[in-house]
């Protein structure tokens, strides 16, 4: 009996986590616990089958509704028909890689990291003028390029392959944590691309910041062709409202197609990360694959997409 009470409360503990991305849009203490779902799920889970196993009948269905709940927060992502489009179609790589401000010591890696994926187009976020000096050099394959660099968390720069027939720095919607967005002339015709990295959430006035940057992402778009892609990190896992309100407002979709690929913090095991690193494609735009990449000594990992444009 003391097992099953103990067990149980254990369980319990996890119960707000797993209902708060149903919950996420009144409180920001809810929307930063929405974060965890998956974590949640396993802990109810667990929990449920320990106290089962200890005779708690009504404890294990109370347990595995939790669970359920959580699980349910995950599932319309998986359940979606993934937008492959024909193996005809045209190909751009694209890659998003948050730097880390301080860790310019890892540009070997991180140059090992950008070589290993090839990428047609590449967007770096926390780009200080140090790792800039590292990367324009190396990059030459990448010609065509638009930065700002920052001395604190919030620079940004975009490579491409390609002519950027438009590159301009835009307030997401502040000054101090930029976009870029560009058209990008690929052979296949233009794409538009916007790099992100809005604000960290953190108390209410960062987590309202880094919404405010998130519901500037719809009017970023306006001026860029039909179709788009929007990459960074940020700062926002798939459960988190002002992700979905953004998700709403411009119609873009997760390249992923709902599969679990955690980005941060990179030193934790896969199980304990949290996915704010995203790769994001419009109508026109299809995904043939997206993947997580290897440590390259960030705290947060690499995430590459292999997109296909609609003839």
């Amino acid at each position: 009996m003391r097992w099953r009470r103990v067990f149980l409360l254990l369980g319990l503990f996890a119960a707000p986590v797993a209902l708060a991305p149903h919950l996420a849009s009144p409180h920001w203490t809810l929307d930063l616990l929405a974060c965890f779902p998956a974590q949640a799920g396993a802990w109810c889970l667990l929990f449920a089958v320990l106290t089962l196993l200890c005779g708690g009948r009504a404890s294990f269905v109370l347990l595995l509704g939790f669970a359920l709940a959580a699980v349910a927060a995950l599932a319309p992502a998986w359940l979606r028909a993934p937008a492959r489009g024909a193996d005809g179609d045209p190909t751009v790589r694209v890659l998003a890689l948050n730097l880390l401000r301080g860790n310019e010591v890892a540009a070997a890696a991180a140059l090992a990291t950008i070589q290993a994926s090839d990428p047609d187009v590449l967007f770096c976020s926390e780009v200080t003028a140090e790792w800039l000096a590292c990367l324009e050099p190396a990059l030459a394959h990448l010609p065509h390029r638009r930065a700002r660099p920052d001395p604190g968390y919030f620079g940004v720069a975009l490579f491409s392959r390609w002519p950027l027939a438009s590159a301009d720095v835009w307030p997401l919607p502040f000054d101090w944590t930029p976009a870029i967005r560009a058209t990008v002339t690929t052979p296949h015709g233009p794409l538009g691309v916007l790099g992100v990295h809005p604000p960290r959430p953190g108390l209410r006035d960062a987590c309202e910041a880094r919404d405010l940057g998130l519901a500037a992402v719809a009017d970023a778009l306006t001026p860029l062709p039909a179709r788009r892609v929007v990459l960074g990190d940020y700062n926002a896992t798939p459960w988190n409202s002002g992700f979905r309100a953004m998700l709403a407002a411009t119609g873009l979709r997760r390249a992923d197609n709902g599969n679990w690929q955690p980005t941060w913090p990179s030193k934790l095991p896969w199980f304990l990360r949290i996915p704010i690193d995203h790769v994001l494609v419009s109508d026109g735009v299809a995904v043939a694959d997206c993947a997580v990449g290897a440590s390259f000594g960030s705290d947060h990992l690499p995430v590459a997409a292999t997109l296909r444009l609609a003839r």
